[in-house]
C-alpha cells in the first residue's frame, strides 16, 4: 500500500511539472512570433519583462563578455557567449546571450569573440537569469568563464546597471555563433509519459499486493 501510495503521489508530481512546464512552454512560443517589446532603462518589472519577444538599441561592451561553462551542443562541449549591451543614452545595460561556441582545444585557452562596434539593434527572447539552485558545492566564477549567471552575483561583479532579464539573441549575425535555443517540442508530452509510467508502476504494485494477499 505504501508503494502504491508512493507511485501516485510520483505520477501526480510529473502531471504537475507537465502543466507548469507545458504554460511556460506556451509563452515561449508565443513570444516568438509576437510583437517585441523596446528594452529601456525604465523597465525593471522582471515580471513584466520576461519571455518576451524584445529589442535592444545600444553598444556591445566586449571587454565584459563571460563564457557560460559546460554549454552542450550535439554532442560537443562549448560555452555560451553573454555579451552586455550598454543601451543607447543610458549607462544601463542588458546581459544579451548571443549563442554557442566550441571550447578550444585546450582548458586553459580562453574563447575569443567579434564584437561589431557602434551603435546597432538586436532582436531576441528575454529569459529569467538563474536562479540559485542545490549544488554539492558553491563555485564561483573564474574570471570570464562563468559556471551560472546569477542577477545579483552578476551585479555586484561587473558593477554594471543591469536590466533583470537576460535576451537570448535570434536572428543572423557575422559572429560565428550559433543560436539554436532549445527544441521546438512541448516539454509537457515528456512529463505526461512519466506520469503514465508511474501509474503502470502503481497497478503493477497494487496488483503484486493483491495475489500476495491471496495467496497468505
Amino acid at each position: 500500500m505504501l508503494l502504491v501510495v508512493v507511485c501516485l503521489a510520483m505520477a501526480r508530481l510529473q502531471l504537475w511539472r507537465a502543466e507548469t512546464r507545458g504554460e511556460r512552454f506556451e509563452r515561449e512560443q508565443a513570444a516568438l512570433v509576437a510583437t517585441p517589446i523596446s528594452l529601456s532603462p525604465e523597465q525593471r518589472q522582471r515580471d513584466e519583462l520576461v519571455d518576451r519577444a524584445a529589442t535592444v538599441r545600444g553598444h556591445w561592451l566586449p571587454e565584459k563578455t563571460l563564457f557560460l561553462d559546460n554549454k552542450i551542443h550535439h554532442g560537443r562541449p562549448g560555452y555560451q557567449v553573454l555579451t552586455p549591451m550598454q543601451l543607447s543614452g543610458s549607462s544601463s545595460v542588458v546581459l544579451v546571450n548571443r549563442g554557442w561556441l566550441p571550447a578550444p582545444r585546450l582548458r586553459s585557452d580562453v574563447p575569443s569573440v567579434s564584437s561589431a562596434s557602434g551603435e546597432r539593434e538586436i532582436a531576441g527572447v528575454t529569459r529569467s537569469f538563474e536562479t540559485r539552485a542545490f549544488e554539492l558545492q558553491e563555485t564561483f566564477p573564474e574570471g570570464r568563464i562563468w559556471q551560472h549567471v546569477r542577477e545579483d552575483e552578476y551585479r555586484r561583479r561587473s558593477g554594471l546597471d543591469a536590466l533583470p532579464v537576460i535576451l537570448l539573441q535570434t536572428g543572423t549575425d557575422d559572429d560565428g555563433l550559433i543560436r539554436d535555443w532549445g527544441s521546438p517540442d512541448n516539454p509537457a508530452n515528456r512529463h505526461y509519459g512519466y506520469a503514465a509510467m508511474w501509474l503502470v508502476f502503481a497497478l503493477l504494485a497494487a496488483a503484486y499486493g493483491f495475489l500476495a494477499w491471496r495467496k497468505k
